[in-house]
């Protein structure tokens, strides 16, 4: 099920050999007690707590109206800062161009799905553009708005400038496909929950409902995000605002494309806190919109029969595309996947992730502190580490 990453095969059993687990099992409780702290360790800083605090620096000067902002990155130990989301603008296509280079020779993935040049929907961008800025001129004109929209539109809109933005646009057409009709709905879709959302994106800081955290970078530096299904502490609905947190944090720590990897460690799922079909549809359909073509792949690691009742409740929610980025494997073939695609020290934060959150030993406090040792970045564990104690 799903496409094969790194060219492995998918598998989608979770058991294993007597011997394999015996050699998975040896040493497990040792292996995670002295890893040392990420050493690239990164913070975001001049995040608004309050909406009070953004309506204060809104009308102190020190902002436009409050709205989505790009957030300085700290890296600690170093003297390196720089800005967030700036990604190169590449030159417009024409329509001519676009049908041109439909009739070239392209890439392939493993699915043997056609890969497009990333800016063969060029031409269309303006369009998508115009369209949805109108679209909300005259939704904003006609009151077709509820009453959280109406008081946050109330203080300014600078979702729809930053998210008309030439990069944004052209991440939309990738995840339609070129499709007009399925791109401007994604991105009025995107930008309402963008509004509705204004304060979680402002203040970068959630209740932590999970152990949720960038854990690193792929060979070719996209961040990881892990997931362990056994830290869950809250119902589905509470835990939406850690999962976008996470997102969005690693959407920022992204390269050119944008993307990221997600490990999801179901070990030990709960699914009782996740059988919740109206919260499922909630976070698929705003999920799929405000982070469209940012996952490059996930990695769902021991996939229990239980677990598969979940799963069949999410899948419909799921757009065939992104179903296809689903590689379910058991723990001795993500190990090998994650030894082939992953940086050496992300391998050892993932490794050491498996196995604590397969230690019986392990206290809920034990595995917390892990999580805060290998995460890279604050968002949205929101734990801050001294500037001595990283890189």
């Amino acid at each position: 099920m799903g496409a094969s990453l790194g060219g492995i095969p998918n598998v989608c059993c979770t058991t294993r050999g007597d011997e394999a687990a015996v050699h998975l099992i040896k040493n497990r409780h040792n292996s995670w007690q002295d890893l040392p702290e990420a050493d690239e360790f990164q913070a975001f800083f001049d995040c608004y707590e309050t909406h009070e605090e953004m309506l204060q620096r809104a009308h102190s000067g020190e902002g436009s109206l409050p709205g989505p902002r790009r957030y300085p990155l700290e890296r600690r130990g170093s003297d390196c800062t720089r800005s967030l989301g700036l990604v190169p603008e590449a030159g417009f296509r024409t329509y001519a161009e676009r049908e041109s280079l439909r009739g070239m020779p392209r890439k392939t993935d493993p699915d043997s799905v056609p890969l497009l040049p990333e800016d063969v929907y060029e031409d269309l961008v303006p369009v998508l553009r115009n369209d949805v800025r109108e679209q909300w001129r005259r939704r904003i004109e006609e009151g077709d708005l509820d009453e959280k929209l109406r008081v946050q539109l109330k203080h300014g809109f600078p979702e729809l400038e930053e998210w008309t933005n030439l990069t944004t646009v052209r991440r939309m057409l990738r995840a339609s496909q070129g499709s007009m009709s399925q791109a401007v709905p994604m991105l009025m879709k995107a930008i309402e929950c963008r509004v509705r959302e204004r304060e979680l994106f402002q203040s970068m800081r959630c209740k932590v409902a999970c152990d949720m955290r960038i854990i690193g970078r792929d060979r070719e530096n996209r961040p990881v995000i892990y997931l362990s299904a056994r830290s869950q502490t809250e119902h589905l609905r509470e835990l939406i605002p850690h999962v976008f947190l996470a997102f969005e944090a690693a959407s920022r720590l992204a390269q050119e494309d944008g993307q990221a990897i997600l490990v999801a460690d179901m070990i030990q799922m709960q699914p009782s806190l996740n059988m919740d079909p109206f919260a499922f549809k909630d976070l698929a359909n705003n999920f799929g919109v405000v982070f469209a073509d940012r996952l490059k792949c996930i990695l769902i690691v021991d996939f229990s029969f239980i677990a598969q009742a979940v799963w069949s409740t999410l899948r419909p929610f799921l757009s065939e595309r992104t179903q296809k980025k689903i590689n379910f494997v058991n723990e001795a073939k993500a190990r090998i996947i994650v030894k082939e695609t992953f940086t050496a020290p992300t391998q050892d934060r993932v490794f050491s992730s498996f196995d604590i959150n397969r230690d019986e030993l392990s206290t809920s406090e034990d595995r917390f502190s892990h999580a805060l040792r290998t995460a890279i970045c604050d968002v949205p564990l929101g734990e801050l580490r001294a500037a001595d104690e990283a890189g």
